[in-house]
């Protein structure tokens, strides 16, 4: 289930710009008041989550940055989830259904308007733009080394991810574990996560291979640490259009 969230402000609010940690805390607030236990468990698992969301969006690219701060010079601002569970989509819904009052950091927020954005069926070959940068890293003697579309484990650690989401997921190994990517463009970027930076790529990429596989980082994210905004992309169709969003 996808969803864009419109969160409505006082002009002049401002966030960090680094603010994906916040908005992860928020989500899982929401969830917490709805469904407790999946709250725990999602907390506790070290599996992927199954979840991801946007960037924080300002209509008209309305803000300014200052230093760490992120000044939304609008009334409003949005930011899209996904989630290929649907018990994760519906706790996080009835989560700030019942508390429209919100914060992301020390700024104040209200729930103006959740949308249901019709998914696109995903074939074979899909154009992917992304709406969270993608995070892909090894580890070396133990720790993360941060991956780049420059280099080809970049590839091959991001193809390895959705086919450890598919068997978490389906219990089993893809039938075929196809799945190949070409990017257009990128631009790198470093983002603070709590106390950690990470390196990370916005990109428009070509995806081919099993569909099953691509569905699952088009609704889960692709890439690691999709619970923390990253990964999440939107596919070039009709998912985008007016006419496929549903007001709750």
């Amino acid at each position: 289930m996808r969803f864009k969230i419109t969160l409505s402000c006082e002009a002049g609010t401002s966030v960090p710009v680094n603010n994906s940690y916040y908005l992860a805390s928020m989500i899982y607030r929401a969830i917490e008041r709805a469904n407790p236990k999946l709250s725990t468990d999602l907390h506790v698992l070290s599996e992927p989550k199954f979840f991801t969301f946007s960037k924080l969006f300002v209509p008209g690219r309305k803000f300014r940055i200052e230093g760490d701060k992120l000044f939304i010079e609008s009334d409003e601002a949005y930011f899209f989830f996904s989630a290929i569970r649907e018990e994760i989509a519906t706790a996080l819904v009835e989560g700030l259904l019942k508390h429209y009052e919100i914060k992301i950091f020390d700024a104040e927020f209200s729930i103006s308007k959740i949308e249901v954005i019709r998914e696109k069926k995903i074939g074979k070959r899909e154009k992917f733009v992304t709406l969270s940068p993608i995070y892909v890293s090894k580890s070396v003697n133990g720790k993360a080394v941060d991956l780049y579309p420059t280099q080809q484990e970049f590839y091959e650690i991001l193809a390895g991810n959705l086919i450890k989401k598919y068997i978490v997921l389906r219990g089993r190994e893809p039938e075929d574990s196809e799945v190949s990517f070409k990017v257009k463009t990128f631009k790198p970027k470093r983002i603070l996560v709590k106390d950690t930076w990470h390196r990370c790529c916005e990109m428009v990429f070509e995806a081919k291979g099993n569909p099953e596989l691509l569905e699952i980082g088009y609704k889960a994210g692709f890439g690691s640490k999709n619970s923390m905004g990253f990964g999440m992309v939107k596919a070039t169709g009709k998912e985008d259009d007016p006419a496929d969003v549903i007001v709750v």
